[in-house]
């Protein structure tokens, strides 16, 4: 995610959104990346990663306190989160 604006735009301009809040040193979050990646090939959302170090305004702003965290927007709104590592089933369960 290059900015805050980037990101807002993308979460109003797609019915749903999977956003992805994580942080280089993170090990649960580079669990997460292969299921996402997986996930990504399941879905017909876009999948965006926050960088909580780079952007912690986004983080802060979205209220994530704990990483990895799974967001799912629909319409521009948080519909769904999930906190640790989560399974691709999981989350695209979220979207139906």
């Amino acid at each position: 995610m290059e900015s805050a604006e980037s990101f807002h735009e993308a979460v109003a301009e797609n019915d749903q959104v999977v956003v992805d809040y994580f942080a280089d040193w993170c090990g649960p979050c580079k669990q997460q990346t292969p299921i996402l990646e997986e996930l990504s090939g399941m879905i017909d959302a876009p999948i965006l990663g926050v960088d909580t170090d780079e952007h912690n305004g986004l983080a802060a702003e979205a209220g994530v306190r704990s990483i990895p965290t799974v967001a799912v927007y629909r319409d521009g709104e948080e519909i769904e989160r999930f906190v640790g590592v989560t399974g691709a089933d999981t989350i695209r369960a979220a979207l139906e």
